[in-house]
């Protein structure tokens, strides 16, 4: 598992994708990945540039939070205009993380409860109305600038709601120098998909492109990408489906528009790394119910495997 999760590439953004991800790549114990990360705490959950929720072994977060760390605000202002009032981005950020560092020091709390400790400790500013909440409390961007400073991850649940603690009191912070940390995030980056360019390298990562540019520049990998033999069912949020080269990886345009949807987009089976059908599932009673699009190819064994993770005892498979 912690091989997998060092390519940097694992998220679990939409939820469930991580364990899907690992899934289709491993043999993976029902429970492991939140063992992993709430109890031996050897992975380790946090918000990265492009507002997922990334899964990093513990031994490497430091670095690969170090590697997105923005510097000036030319750099700050591209990723988290929303998160701050327009200008000052570097001085409003360096605020926000000592208000969490503060809020989280020697102790954990659920969102809520973040929120409500953040109001206490900053301006109004930092704190815009949300409609949808009907209440005033931070934007993602402060979060994900705290936990790429390793004072914020996210290191369990309360009831619905993710908790939050310090990444540096939890397991340690012991960040590398920001070029090392950056070409490193690179050369994976290369070794998972291959050809590419510091462009796809700035959409994959959301970093700024400016910002992308020069950790690009430090790269010499050659890069080559991920073989994945054999049928597996890929799920939305897979590494695989984070690429940019998008046409390249399935042909069919009309394919793309279901795998790519603003939501809710379709899964792709792969047989020996190529793209032959799309998929779904759905979970009804005790079964997990995947329908397969484009291909009758057998997918029993994966979606066995998968069932389990999903709260099934079966999986029964239909094409559509």
């Amino acid at each position: 598992m912690l091989d997998v999760l060092r390519s940097w590439a694992v998220q679990d953004s939409p939820p469930g994708a991580a364990v899907a991800a690992l899934v289709a790549r491993t043999d993976l114990e029902v429970g492991a990945l939140d063992r992993a990360l709430y109890e031996e705490r050897t992975a380790v959950a946090l918000y990265n540039a492009r507002s997922a929720t990334a899964i990093v072994p513990a031994d490497e977060v430091a670095a690969y939070a170090t590697a997105q760390l923005p510097e000036g605000d030319d750099q700050l202002g591209p990723l988290f205009k929303n998160a701050a009032p327009e200008g000052g981005y570097a001085d409003a950020f360096a605020l926000a993380t000592d208000a969490i560092s503060d809020a989280l020091d020697g102790r954990a709390l659920s969102r809520d409860d973040l929120h409500e400790a953040l109001r206490q400790r900053l301006p109004e500013a930092l704190l815009p109305w949300c409609e949808g909440c009907q209440s005033h409390h931070a934007r993602r961007g402060l979060l994900i600038i705290a936990g790429l400073r390793g004072r914020l991850c996210l290191s369990g649940r309360v009831g619905r709601q993710p908790e939050f603690a310090r990444t540096d009191q939890l397991i340690g912070w012991d960040a590398p120098a920001r070029e090392e940390a950056g070409k490193a995030l690179v050369d994976r980056y290369r070794r998972q998909y291959g050809a590419s360019s510091a462009t796809e390298f700035a959409q994959w990562s959301g970093l700024a492109p400016a910002h992308a540019r020069e950790l690009w520049a430090l790269s010499r990998v050659k890069g080559g990408v991920e073989q994945l033999d054999g049928v597996r069912l890929l799920a939305p949020g897979d590494p695989q489906l984070q690429r940019r080269d998008r046409e390249a990886f399935i042909e069919d345009a009309a394919w793309r528009k279901k795998v790519w949807a603003a939501s809710g987009g379709a899964g792709v089976v792969t047989e020996d790394g190529q793209v032959v059908a799309l998929w779904r599932a759905r979970k009804k009673g005790k079964k997990l119910e995947v329908t397969v699009e484009g291909a009758e190819i057998d997918v029993t064994e994966q979606a066995e495997g998968l069932a389990p993770h999903r709260g099934c005892v079966t999986a029964v498979i239909q094409f559509a």
